[in-house]
C-alpha cells in the first residue's frame, strides 16, 4: 500500500532549521554538537512517551542500526557519519514498523519504496543531512496513516505549549498546541428571519461552539457544519411510502409549485455580549472537526429550523433550511443576535470568532453548504462538501421517474422532514409543533408528487445549481464514485459550473459509496484540509491553492493510486461508440442490424417471492443469474486487449415501445469478469489508529483493498419515465406498441476497465433497490437499428 502524501511543502534548509527550533525539537546549540550527540538528541526528542532525560537514554537501547548493532551500541562508538541505512532503519522503527514482520534490517528501503515512503539517497549524513532528514521524517506518514510529528502530538509533544496565546505552524500546517481538556462547550439562540412554525415570533436556533479556552484571549476561527441530524434523529421506516405500485400516466400530473413559509424580523444586534449560560451536552459529530479543534479551529454545530432545540419546522430542501442554517453564519461573522438563552433577554456574540468561518460534512450536511454557498453570505471563506446533493430532484427524481436513494426504498422528502425533525422529542415543543409539523407533512407529500416523479416549480426551488452565479468562497468537493445514495450526477454537474467560476476550487472522488475520506490510508486528507483551512481562514502562506491537483481521483483497480486531472468530464477522452446486436454482441461496428428484441417485465413480482436483499438482487441481475435473464436484454463486447478508462457520462439512445400508454426504461452498464475486485466499503484496519490530539478522540484508519472473488462489477446506470421522450421536465402521451426515441445519460464515473474484462450493457425496466415495482406485467421492444451506446473513454 503506498501512502501517497499530498500535503507536503517543499520547504529551504533555513526554514526547517526554523521550524524545528519553534517546536524545541532541535537544540539551540545544535552546531556545536557533534554528529553523534545531534542524532542521540533527535531521536531522544522524537521518543515522547519517555518524560525525562534517563528514560529516553534508556529507550535508545529499544532501536537497532543494522542486524548487529543496537542503537546504544552504534552510538558508543561516537561515529562522525551517520549510514544512510543506520537512519533509515531508526526511522521505520519510530514510524512504528516491526522488524522481522513489516521489514528487514538489512534492506529498510525495501519497505519504504513498498510504502512511498520518501528518503534521501545519500549514503552517508553530515550533520545538515540529519537535520533535513528527520525534518522531513516529522512530516512522513508513519505507519497508522499520520504524519510522524502527528504521531508524536498524540503522545504529548505539544503539551509543552498549552496555554500559549497564539498559533503554531510546521510544514505549513497548524500544531495541536490547544489543550483540550479545557475546551469551551456552550450552547446559544441565534434569532432567525423565519416563523415556520407559524407562532408569530421569530424562531430560536440552537446552536452548539465548541472552542479552546484561549478563545477568551484571542480569536479562532470557526468549522460550522449545518447538521440536521445533530439533535438526534426520529427513525420511522415503517412509514415509508409503498413502492410496490402500478406506474401512473404522467400527462395527468399537476406542477406544484414552492410555496414559502412566513417570515418574523429578528431583532437588530445591541452591543451587549454575556456569556451563555447553558452547557452543551452533545458531543462533536465528526472526527475531521475533532482533530481540527485541538490545532485551533473552533466547531459550531447547528441543525436550524425543526431540529431539537430550535424553533420551527424542517422543509426538506427548501430556501427556508438554507436561511436558518445560512443565519448561524451572520451570527458567527457578528451580522446577527444570538441570545444566552431561550428567554431573549441577554445577548452574546461570537466575539471568540475572527470573522473567518469555513463548513465541513457529508450527505445532508454537505448539501446545505452548497445551499449556504450559494447566498454568497459574509465571513463563508470556504466549504469542504462531502457526498452533497445539489439538486433535490437528483436525490429522489430521475428523467420523470421516482428513484429512491440507495437502500432508501420509500423515502421522499416528507420522511426525511420526519426523520430531522427531532424537536417534536420535547414534550413541550411537541404539544406546540405536532399539528403545523402534520400539516406540513400533508403538503410535502402533494408536492413533491410520487405519483409521478414529474419536474416542477417545487423542485425547481430546491436546485442549488441555479444559484452557483452567487458563490464567493473557494470549493472543495468529495464525492464517492459508488455513492448510489446521492448518485454522482449531484456532484458532476455541481462541478461542470463549480470549476469555470472565479474561486479557487477541487474535487475529490474516492472509491467509496455514501462515505467519508478523512481517514483512508492511500491519501493524506486530513492534512491536506489542515492545510486548506490554514489558508483560508487564517490567512497563512502555504501554497495550498497549488499542493494538489485540480481533480483527485482514487482508482478501481489500485487503491493507493490517485489519477491526478485537470477536470472531470467527457473531454478528458475520445467518444466511442457501440452497437447492440440480436445475438446479445455488443460491437463498435454496428453493420446492418435492424431487428427488434422485447423483453417482459414483471415489476417486483419475482423480488418479493425471492426473498432477497435489494443488494443481492442487483448483483444477481448484472451478473445474469438465470432468475433474471427474461427481465432484460443483455449486450456484451469482446475483451478488452488494454485497459481503458470510461470517463464522465456515458450516454444512450434507444427506440423503444411498450404494451402499455406507459413505462420506465433502465440502462446499466457493468464490467464483467471473474476477479477480485476493492471492497465495497473501505476494511477498517482496527491497529491503526489515529490520534485526534493529546488524550481526546481517536479513529480507525480504513481503505478499500482486494476482496473475494466476483463476477461482476456496476459501473452507472440511469432510469427514465418513456412518457418524457421529448421533453425532460414534461410528460406526453404515448400509444402502445408505438416506438418511441429516447435519448438520456448515465450517471457519471471514471472507470478504469482492465485486460480481458467485457462490458456489458443492460436494458431493463424494474430496478428493485430505486424504482417503482409495478403490480403488472409489461413487454418492451427495443429497435436495435436506432440503439446505441455512447461513452468517452481515455
Amino acid at each position: 500500500m503506498k501512502y501517497n502524501q499530498y500535503a507536503y511543502q517543499e520547504t529551504s534548509y533555513s526554514d526547517q532549521i526554523k521550524e524545528l527550533e519553534e517546536i524545541n525539537f532541535l537544540p539551540d546549540n545544535w552546531q556545536d554538537s557533534s554528529i553523534s550527540d545531534l542524532f542521540e538528541t533527535l531521536v531522544e526528542n522524537a521518543i515522547v512517551e519517555a518524560k525525562t532525560y534517563g528514560a529516553k537514554k534508556a529507550k535508545l537501547a529499544e532501536f537497532a542500526v543494522n542486524s548487529q548493532t543496537s542503537l546504544t551500541d552504534f552510538l558508543a562508538t561516537n561515529p562522525t557519519k551517520v549510514p544512510n541505512k543506520a537512519f533509515y532503519n531508526v526511522a521505520l522503527q519510530l514510524l512504528g514498523y516491526h522488524v522481522g514482520y513489516d521489514y528487514d534490517l538489512d534492506d529498510p528501503f525495501k519497505r519504504m519504496e513498498q510504502n512511498a515512503l520518501p528518503y534521501f539517497e545519500k549514503e552517508d549524513f553530515d550533520k545538515d543531512d540529519i537535520i533535513k532528514a528527520f525534518y522531513r521524517l516529522l512530516n512522513t506518514r508513519a505507519k497508522n496513516g499520520q504524519t510522524f510529528i502527528d504521531v508524536m502530538a498524540g503522545k504529548g509533544y505539544f503539551t509543552q505549549f498549552y496555554g500559549n496565546d497564539k498559533f503554531m505552524y510546521f510544514n505549513g500546517k497548524s500544531l495541536p498546541t490547544f489543550d483540550m481538556t479545557k475546551v469551551i462547550r456552550e450552547v446559544v439562540y441565534v434569532e432567525s428571519d423565519l416563523d415556520t412554525d407559524n407562532d408569530g415570533k421569530p424562531d430560536l436556533l440552537q446552536v452548539t461552539v465548541f472552542r479552546p479556552f484561549q478563545s477568551n484571549n484571542f480569536q479562532f476561527p470557526a468549522l460550522y457544519t449545518a447538521d440536521p441530524y445533530f439533535g438526534g434523529i426520529i427513525a420511522n421506516e415503517a412509514r415509508n411510502h409503498n413502492v410496490d405500485v402500478n406506474l401512473q400516466d404522467s400527462v395527468k400530473s399537476s406542477y406544484p409549485e414552492y410555496q414559502a413559509m412566513p417570515t418574523a424580523k429578528a431583532a437588530k444586534p445591541s452591543s451587549e455580549d454575556q456569556a451563555s449560560t447553558e452547557e452543551a451536552v452533545h458531543k462533536a459529530a465528526y472526527t475531521l472537526n475533532e482533530y481540527l479543534l485541538a490545532r485551533g479551529f473552533a466547531n459550531v454545530y447547528s441543525g436550524a429550523i425543526g431540529t431539537r432545540g430550535s424553533d420551527g419546522l424542517r422543509i426538506t430542501g427548501a430556501p427556508e433550511e438554507t436561511e436558518s442554517a445560512k443565519e448561524v453564519i451572520e451570527w458567527l461573522h457578528g451580522d446577527r443576535i444570538a441570545y444566552t438563552d431561550r428567554t431573549r433577554q441577554h445577548e452574546t456574540k461570537a466575539s471568540w470568532c475572527n470573522g473567518n468561518i469555513g463548513m465541513t460534512g457529508r450527505s445532508y450536511l454537505g448539501t446545505l453548504q452548497i445551499a449556504i454557498a450559494t447566498t454568497g453570505v459574509a465571513g463563508l471563506k470556504t466549504v469542504v462538501s462531502e457526498a452533497a446533493i445539489s439538486s433535490w430532484y437528483d436525490y429522489y427524481r430521475e428523467h420523470g421517474l421516482v428513484v429512491a436513494p440507495e437502500a432508501c426504498q420509500g423515502e421522499d422528502l416528507d420522511m426525511l422532514a420526519e426523520t430531522c425533525q427531532s424537536n417534536l422529542w420535547d414534550a413541550g415543543s411537541y404539544l406546540k409543533i405536532k399539528p403545523e409539523f402534520d400539516a406540513m407533512q400533508k403538503r410535502l407529500l402533494t408536492k413533491a408528487d410520487r405519483e409521478t416523479g414529474q419536474y416542477s416549480d417545487f423542485w425547481d426551488a430546491r436546485n442549488y445549481r441555479h444559484h452557483l452565479d452567487n458563490v464567493k468562497c473557494s470549493w472543495i468537493s468529495v464525492h464517492g464514485l459508488n455513492d448510489w445514495n446521492v448518485k454522482p450526477k449531484n456532484v458532476y454537474k455541481l462541478w461542470q459550473k463549480i470549476s469555470k467560476l472565479p474561486i479557487k476550487s477541487h474535487l475529490f472522488l474516492h472509491q467509496g459509496p455514501h462515505y467519508n475520506m478523512n481517514n483512508l490510508l492511500s491519501i493524506d486528507f486530513t492534512d491536506l484540509m489542515n492545510m486548506w483551512f490554514c489558508h483560508e481562514l487564517l490567512d497563512l502562506d502555504n501554497n495550498a491553492y497549488d499542493q494538489w491537483a485540480n481533480v483527485m481521483i482514487q482508482d478501481n483497480l489500485e487503491a493507493d493510486i490517485w489519477h491526478e486531472e485537470p477536470t472531470w468530464s467527457n473531454a478528458l477522452g475520445s467518444q466511442v461508440t457501440y452497437f447492440p446486436q440480436k445475438d446479445g454482441d455488443l460491437l463498435k461496428d454496428g453493420g446492418e442490424n435492424k431487428n427488434k428484441v422485447s423483453f417482459t417485465d414483471v415489476g417486483g413480482k419475482v423480488f418479493k417471492e425471492a426473498k432477497i436483499s435489494e443488494a443481492q438482487w442487483e448483483y444477481e441481475f448484472i451478473c445474469g443469474k438465470e432468475k433474471w435473464q427474461d427481465q432484460q436484454l443483455r449486450f456484451i463486447s469482446d475483451e478488452f486487449i488494454h485497459p481503458v478508462t470510461i470517463v464522465g457520462r456515458p450516454e444512450i439512445q434507444l427506440r423503444v415501445s411498450s404494451s402499455l400508454a406507459k413505462g420506465q426504461i433502465s440502462v446499466a452498464l457493468v464490467e464483467l469478469a471473474d476477479r477480485k475486485r476493492l471492497t465495497p466499503t473501505p476494511k477498517f484496519y482496527r491497529d491503526e489508529i489515529q490520534e485526534l490530539g493529546y488524550r481526546f478522540g481517536t479513529q480507525f484508519m480504513q481503505e478499500f483493498v482486494p476482496d473475494k472473488l466476483t463476477h461482476a462489477k456496476l459501473i452507472t446506470k440511469a432510469h427514465m419515465n418513456i412518457q418524457n421522450y421529448a421533453d425532460m421536465k414534461h410528460a406526453k402521451e404515448i400509444t402502445p406498441d408505438t416506438f418511441y426515441d429516447l435519448k438520456f445519460k448515465l450517471q457519471p464515473t471514471f472507470y478504469r476497465m482492465p485486460i480481458n474484462s467485457r462490458l456489458g450493457l443492460i436494458i431493463y425496466s424494474t430496478d428493485q433497490a430505486m424504482t417503482k415495482r409495478p403490480l403488472e406485467s409489461e413487454t418492451y421492444t427495443i429497435d436495435l437499428e436506432h440503439t446505441q451506446l455512447h461513452y468517452s473513454q481515455m
